[in-house]
């Protein structure tokens, strides 16, 4: 924003970033997702979403948004900004592949864990077990090697073959 404009100018900028339909808007959806993956908290999705709506604003409509005005906008106007609907949406479209155990945060913790003959939180115990009779017979005759002659075939003398 310029030094020049007045508060309800940012007002009214501010309710329109408000009321824009982010959540179907594919391509700050598309950003949103690559940039959420960072995030480790709530308040750091919440925090993140907040400043990619001033940003993409600010770039699409050519309207200069003040992330930090916009956020004590928020404030005053007493809206809960810990977990926005995209967040949620992105969240459910992208849900985490690892289960709901959060992973150990250090390495030292995973060697700690794995002294002890704990199991690593997030990581699926597959058994060491071959399971026997369960496998199936080839049914496509085994391919030849070039080296390998077909016993069928009469050989071919090599003086044959120039002429």
């Amino acid at each position: 924003m310029t030094e020049l404009q007045s508060p309800s100018d940012d007002t009214a900028v501010f309710q329109q970033l408000d009321s824009y339909d982010w959540d179907h808007d594919n391509e700050f959806q598309t950003a949103l997702a690559s940039i959420l993956r960072s995030a480790k908290t709530p308040e750091q999705t919440a925090h993140l979403t907040t400043r990619a709506r001033c940003y993409y604003y600010t770039r699409k409509f050519k309207v200069p948004v003040s992330f930090e005005a916009y956020q004590n906008w928020l404030q005053s106007q007493h809206h809960t900004a810990v977990e926005p609907q995209s967040a949620l949406s992105t969240e459910q479209a992208h849900p985490p592949s690892m289960g709901d155990a959060p992973p150990p945060a250090s390495f030292a913790e995973i060697c700690a864990l794995i002294a002890e003959g704990k199991p690593i939180p997030g990581i699926k115990d597959i058994p060491d077990t071959i399971l026997e009779g369960q496998g199936t017979q080839a049914q496509a005759p085994r391919r030849k090697k070039p080296w390998e002659k077909d016993a069928t075939a009469a050989p071919t003398p090599s003086w044959a073959a120039r002429t």
